[in-house]
């Protein structure tokens, strides 16, 4: 007997004449969305017109809605502090710079990061970019910080810088 096996020769289909499942997936989206235009688009669907009130039945008057008024006025967009705002400590005084940034939050600022200051800085300062002077000078009013001056090196020019001294 012939110990070798025999194969069957299997039978294969073309890749061609199977479509794959993407564009089977597809074709099914694009039917169900054309399907879903029609059917929001259909003019029988449309809501009727309100009949029109008769001579003898007047027409009921619409009671004024009552507007609840604010208890604390919305403050104006030139009120709301816009800016981003560093907070760095330049002094001996341990958390100063966590401390303050909560105060910051407190008033409306959104910090978006503290740290230590390397350097030496005379007294606490608010550094602005030009864009942002009226902000810098607003956070000052905020803090009862004096000092208010422009961004330099390696300072972001996108936010506010506060440096604290602990004065």
């Amino acid at each position: 007997m012939n110990q070798r096996r025999r194969v069957t020769q299997r039978t294969r289909v073309s890749p061609r004449t199977v479509p794959s499942v993407a564009v089977v997936g597809a074709l099914v989206v694009l039917a169900l969305a054309a399907l879903g235009l029609l059917v929001s688009n259909d003019p029988e669907q449309a809501p009727a017109a309100a009949p029109a009130p008769t001579a003898t039945t007047p027409a009921p008057t619409p009671e004024p809605a009552a507007t609840p008024t604010p208890t604390t006025p919305a403050p104006t967009t030139a009120e709301v502090p816009r800016a981003f705002v560093e907070v760095y400590n330049n002094s001996r005084v341990s958390g100063l710079a966590d401390t303050t940034a909560a105060r910051v939050e407190d008033a409306g600022w959104k910090v978006v990061g503290v740290d230590n200051w390397y350097g030496k800085i005379p007294e606490s300062t608010v550094y602005y970019p030009k864009k942002l002077e009226d902000q810098a000078r607003r956070l000052a009013a905020d803090l009862d910080i004096e000092r208010v001056r422009p961004s330099i090196e390696p300072m972001k020019f996108d936010r506010l810088t506060l440096i604290l001294t602990g004065d």
